[in-house]
């Protein structure tokens, strides 16, 4: 599993949960080849032409199980796209290296899984502003709000955002988009070419 994004079922709301089945071993099985098959479909044809009909389809089960699990298209899409990046365990009491510990994680956990939550989500967002503002509401509590944090110094939330921004925008242009400049170069030089920038934000001082 990669450190950085976790591949959580999501966040079990009021409303979903009441709404849920009772389901045991099988049940649980079944709920996750829904959400992998969603991911899937979600990711290659974007939430707007994503269908329910064509998840069941790829899940191997009925339209109306996918119903009875999640109830609606939007309740599927928000738990199959949910992630998480572990910034207090990523981070480290020098702000130097809590930089590093970011940029790699992030960076590696692409490299390992171009269809995890975090990449379909992204993707989706290109063409959804029901996705673009999942997007928005993860990044601000996922990551800008954790590492605004663990700053020092005026501009703290300013900083994280670019620093937030730095990290998206790498990942986006060498895993989704593929520009050869950064998709065909070792992870190693793109990460030694970014660090000097990312520090500069955790610590301008230094």
């Amino acid at each position: 599993m990669s450190p950085l994004t976790s591949v959580d079922p999501g966040p079990v709301t009021a409303e979903s949960a009441a709404d849920r089945p009772r389901r045991g071993p099988k049940g649980e099985r079944t709920r996750r080849r829904i959400l992998l098959a969603a991911r899937k479909e979600f990711g290659r044809y974007g939430y707007e032409r994503a269908t329910i009909r064509g998840i069941a389809l790829a899940a191997e089960v009925d339209k109306s199980s996918v119903i009875q699990y999640f109830g609606t298209k939007q309740n599927l899409f928000r738990e199959s796209v949910y992630w998480h990046i572990p910034i207090d365990e990523l981070s480290d009491p020098d702000p130097v290296r809590s930089a590093e510990n970011y940029l790699h994680g992030m960076l590696r956990s692409w490299a390992a899984d171009p269809d995890s939550p975090m990449a379909v989500l992204l993707r989706a967002s290109m063409t959804s502003e029901e996705a673009a503002e999942l997007t928005r509401e993860h990044l601000t509590t996922e990551a800008v709000d954790r590492i605004a944090a663990q700053l020092d110094g005026p501009d703290a939330r300013l900083r994280a955002s670019v620093f937030a921004s730095v990290l998206m925008g790498i990942a986006v242009q060498r895993y989704l988009l593929r520009m050869p400049d950064l998709a065909e170069v070792p992870l190693e030089d793109v990460e030694r070419v970014a660090m000097p920038l990312l520090r500069g934000l955790v610590a301008p001082d230094r």
